[in-house]
């Protein structure tokens, strides 16, 4: 056989195992050249043949957008904060003490004349009796009178021991910068967890005339009886505010302010005594105070200090309010002094005994003025 011949067989051969091959293959291993007729497809809804348990699948829940956090409002020194109210009504707590401190009760109505920049003012509205109080402890937290401030601030635990199951409470420390310890709390243990985290100042700069502000704005939505309780030098290093900026601020809010001074605490220990910077911070403390409405208060002993809280506590507990509707309805945006004083039926300066028949000397404690509304 020649080579031709072989090769024309062997070729022949090829041919044939490769068919055979071919025929093999199932023919659904292979995608189908032709598209399937409509009637065969299968059907793209509802339910499918052979297909076993159905499960329906629950769509993802998206996540609720993340809101950003609010910053904190920034004081504007050049802000006159005011009155905003459609019927200019202005409320004024009002305390009367005696020379002790202790508030005098049992006073009506009748017993008080108001007068807006000399002019009298009817009262609208008049209440009185226990009440529970807001009040945020503001705490000077600064290394360079920390010896000092530390038996202040032991002593401020007593002031747990007024407080009562309906009031609100707030710590807010500063030294460099204003810091919230425990936002308004009806809890003594988160204010008790506050007062434990100050123990080692970092900073030796006090921003007192800010951190009043910080405190009074966030307190100007408060209603019903709220103080702040500032155990301070009275002395400012650090602030933005100056301290006419500060004043303003105070006057204009109806929140009531009592300083507790510690510098009085060094004074009595310094063989110097006070010096100018001590009599300034004095003077301050005492013009915060009376602007507010409040009472500033220079123990030079630690033992003072539980006799002052329990002060403050029935003095917050026991005002006055009196409303009115100023006769001057202009919305000037100006400062109005306001003037209240305690009478009798005729008018005249009331008098006050006591039990024994002795004449009872008393104050009275009421914020200096507002600001009127500007339209």
């Amino acid at each position: 056989m020649t080579n031709k011949k072989r090769h024309l067989l062997f070729s022949l051969a090829l041919t044939i195992v490769v068919v055979l091959a071919l025929a093999s293959f199932p023919s659904e291993g292979f995608a189908q050249s032709e598209p399937q007729s409509q009637s065969e497809q299968q059907p793209t809804s509802g339910p499918q043949p052979n297909v076993g348990e159905t499960v329906l699948v629950p769509k993802k829940t998206q996540p609720a957008p993340v809101q950003p956090e609010k910053k904190p409002e920034k004081i504007n020194p050049n802000e006159i904060y005011t009155l905003s109210t459609s019927t200019n009504l202005v409320n004024v707590d009002v305390m009367v003490v005696d020379n002790g401190g202790n508030p005098i009760q049992s006073l009506g109505k009748k017993n008080f004349q108001v007068s807006d920049d000399g002019v009298p003012q009817a009262i609208t509205n008049f209440g009185t009796g226990e009440a529970p109080m807001t009040i945020c402890m503001l705490i000077e937290f600064s290394n360079r009178w920390w010896g000092f401030l530390y038996l202040a601030l032991q002593d401020s635990y007593n002031f747990l021991n007024v407080i009562q199951p309906k009031d609100w409470v707030a710590v807010v420390s500063f030294d460099m910068r204003t810091q919230i310890l425990a936002d308004f709390t009806q809890d003594r243990s988160e204010v008790r967890a506050a007062l434990d985290s100050l123990r080692i100042p970092g900073f030796s700069e006090y921003n007192l005339y800010d951190s009043l502000a910080f405190v009074l704005d966030r307190m100007k939505e408060v209603h019903g009886r709220k103080a702040i309780l500032a155990i301070v030098t009275g002395l400012d290093s650090f602030s933005k505010l100056t301290y006419d900026q500060c004043l303003k601020i105070v006057k204009a809010s109806d929140t009531a302010i009592y300083p507790v001074s510690i510098l009085e605490f060094m004074t009595v220990r310094s063989p110097s005594g006070g010096n100018i910077s001590t009599l300034q911070a004095q003077n301050a403390l005492n013009t915060i105070a009376k602007y507010s409405g409040g009472q500033a208060y220079f123990p030079r002993f630690e033992g003072e200090l539980p006799d002052i809280y329990q002060q403050v506590a029935r003095q917050l507990r026991m005002q006055y309010s009196l409303g009115f509707v100023p006769t001057n309805a202009s919305k000037d945006g100006k400062f109005h002094k306001l003037k209240i004083d305690v009478v009798d039926d005729g008018g005249n300066p009331l008098r006050i005994v006591n039990e024994k028949g002795k004449v009872v000397k008393y104050r009275i404690v009421a914020r200096d003025g507002y600001y009127a509304p500007k339209s």
